[in-house]
């Protein structure tokens, strides 16, 4: 069921203007962070669930969706000062806060750096140092995704097409998917049509990965923390953003730490309602006193 959201709106939160959707109108709030050419859409199989007792949120990070896309100014502590605006602004009282991806990344560093503005964290499928040093080094995957950013595709049907054959979304494709990427995209006057993700963020972002070390702050956590894990491979089978090894530290080192692992979701599907798991898993944990 593709429920709409209750509001969708802009507010100014620091120095920037972020876009935000709202799925629910009462119960304990839940903040959202998607990954890094993501939007606040990605969210939307877990607002359909949650939204009948939890005021659920997602928007989009600086540099993507309808937010705003500064010339600069991207890394983690950026976003991590982005979210903290967004809580205060929206009058949030300690939420629960879900991230994906660099997500995911955003939202533990949060948790480090303000342990006493939120009740619970989940991280799903990162959370650890990146899986390889160098640009160079990244999977193929990332590089298709950041490669589409800022190229015009003749239609928004065959901008579809391209996604359906990338083997890791193609045969899973579902409402919640297109949904979406119908808010990945914004037309041009000619009839094309772009992602909105703003091309020049992303590669900034990859400058300073090193700003913050994951493993630095695991033990820093101090609230209930879900760690879910996609352990399907993209393109191949070892090909996952958190591996295993790195999975297991992080379930020693986060001080109360609950893991699940998802063997046919891969870093895509597990949010995208393809399979009841993850958000089952979710649902659980939050529900949990």
């Amino acid at each position: 069921m593709l429920s709409k959201p209750v509001s969708d709106e802009f507010i100014i939160a620091g120095d920037i203007t972020l876009h935000y959707v709202q799925w629910g109108e009462q119960g304990p709030p839940v903040i959202c962070v998607h990954g890094l050419t993501a939007n606040a859409f990605c969210f939307q199989s877990f607002a359909d669930d949650l939204a009948s007792n939890h005021r659920v949120i997602a928007y989009d990070l600086r540099g993507r969706g309808d937010s705003d896309k500064l010339e600069d100014g991207y890394s983690i502590p950026i976003h991590t000062d982005d979210l903290n605006e967004l809580i205060d602004e929206l009058g949030l009282e300690r939420p629960i806060i879900i991230g994906h991806s660099l997500g995911a990344l955003i939202a533990l560093n949060f948790a480090a750096q303000y342990p006493d503005k939120l009740s619970k964290l989940v991280l799903i499928d990162a959370g650890a140092p990146l899986p390889w040093q160098t640009p160079a080094e990244q999977p193929l995957w990332l590089t298709a995704a950041i490669s589409r950013l800022g190229v015009p595709v003749a239609s928004y049907d065959e901008y579809i097409t391209r996604l359906k054959a990338a083997p890791f979304l193609g045969p899973y494709w579902n409402a919640y998917v297109d949904l979406y990427f119908k808010h990945d995209v914004y037309p041009n006057s000619d009839g094309t049509v772009a992602s909105k993700a703003y091309r020049e963020a992303i590669l900034e972002e990859g400058e300073h990965f090193n700003d913050i070390n994951p493993a630095e702050l695991w033990s820093r956590v101090q609230v209930p923390t879900l760690l879910l894990r996609a352990g399907q491979g993209l393109l191949s089978g070892d090909d996952q953003l958190l591996p295993e090894q790195a999975a297991a530290q992080m379930q020693q080192a986060i001080p109360d730490c609950r893991f699940a692992e998802f063997p046919t979701l891969n870093h895509y599907t597990i949010l995208f309602g393809v399979e009841q798991g993850p958000i089952e898993e979710i649902r659980a944990f939050l529900n949990k006193s």
